[in-house]
């Protein structure tokens, strides 16, 4: 059974990085995801896959390229163009 539910105010919600997320994304990694998000290119639970995936998977500290590699690799190589349209090979 699918709910819905109406939530006032929740199309303004951001996702806020935690303090164990703070030292690890580049600011400019960090805006490029919430950029991605508020346009609709990634759902929340995309979201979240993608922030797990970057703490796991880079060591250091997670710049926009690494971020960008990371989702040119998920299938999300569109960066933040919304008129990107991917082309099966």
């Amino acid at each position: 059974m699918n709910e819905s539910f109406d939530i006032p105010g929740a199309e303004w919600a951001m996702r806020v990085m935690g303090p164990h997320e703070r030292p690890r994304f580049a600011s400019d990694a960090w805006g490029h995801l919430v950029r991605l998000n508020r346009s609709g290119m990634l759902t929340a639970l995309e979201l979240e896959h993608v922030i797990e995936r970057a703490l796991v998977q880079i060591e250091g500290r997670i710049s926009l390229n690494d971020l960008r590699g990371l989702l040119s690799d998920a299938g999300f190589e569109g960066g933040d163009d919304p008129e990107y349209q991917p082309t099966l090979h």
